[in-house]
């Protein structure tokens, strides 16, 4: 029998089932139809009448937790925990019906069909709203991860904060680079070794520690060089700021003058 039941038809959803497998989990949907492609059994709302489940994952967009949660006390007892997979909505948007809610999150960008081939290294945040609900998801995310951070609602709103500068923030800053080159038909493969390499670099410590190029160096005459090869306002926008930034970094660690008003030393070093 299927212990655990996943709510939603998504990226998420599909890759949570594929790694709890057919043996312990199964999808709900509102179109079982639709989810047809899923590893698991698919059966729709009115099974959890007949098939009590041991939890439920909700893993649905953000502004469906709430009326999801809700539709599932007419089916589930109270005492059947509950949890979503978000990282930036807090736990109690969970119906209030649930004695046990909490959150089950992976720290990653997932796409159904594209694998994750070690769970073993995904880290895995999680929040229980009780002790019920905390020793089961401590038990479970355990048996998937070698990394589990228990992060309260304001810590985990943070820490998704920090993952879109540093994922989704980032994609698009490669999809700038990937139009740089398009413009003079030059292979952006040619960049992925020194991609690669930055990120890789990467090992817990402060990131502004490991800052190269132009800004960091206060190297106007490149900078102004770069400023006057970007034909497009938003990206000639983009780089200034993004070097005030890296100015905003590198000033109070290796200027000798810096006297601690950032703004004013920014503008001392009159960005182009």
């Amino acid at each position: 029998m299927s212990r655990i039941v996943i709510v939603g038809n998504g990226h998420l959803a599909w890759h949570l089932g594929g790694v709890l497998g057919p043996e312990r989990a199964r999808i709900v949907s509102r179109d079982p139809g639709s989810a047809s492609e899923h590893r698991l059994v698919v059966s729709d709302y009115e099974s959890l009448r007949h098939e009590g489940p041991e939890a439920v994952f909700l893993a649905v967009p953000d502004n469906h937790i709430a009326t999801t949660s809700e539709r599932l006390t007419g089916y589930l007892p109270a005492d059947i925990p509950v949890f979503h997979t978000s990282g930036a909505t807090p736990a109690a948007r969970i119906s209030a019906f649930f004695d046990h809610r909490g959150v089950l999150w992976p720290i990653r960008s997932l796409r159904r069909g594209e694998v994750v081939t070690d769970w073993r290294d995904l880290p895995l945040v999680i929040y229980g709203s009780t002790d019920t609900a905390a020793e089961y998801l401590r038990h479970l995310a355990g048996r998937l991860s070698d990394t589990v951070a228990w992060l309260d609602d304001g810590q985990r709103a943070q820490l998704h904060l920090a993952a879109v500068f540093s994922n989704n923030f980032v994609t698009a800053l490669y999809e700038v680079a990937y139009q740089l080159c398009a413009q003079e038909d030059i292979p952006f493969e040619l960049l992925l070794p020194i991609i690669r390499n930055t990120a890789g670099q990467q090992d817990g410590r402060r990131p502004a520690d490991r800052q190269t190029g132009a800004a960091a160096r206060g190297d106007t005459a490149t900078m102004e060089r770069h400023l006057s090869l970007l034909d497009r306002p938003a990206y000639r926008q983009l780089y200034r700021e993004i070097s005030a930034l890296i100015l905003q970094y590198r000033l109070p660690q290796d200027d000798p003058d810096f006297r601690g008003d950032t703004d004013n030393n920014l503008q001392d070093q009159r960005i182009p």
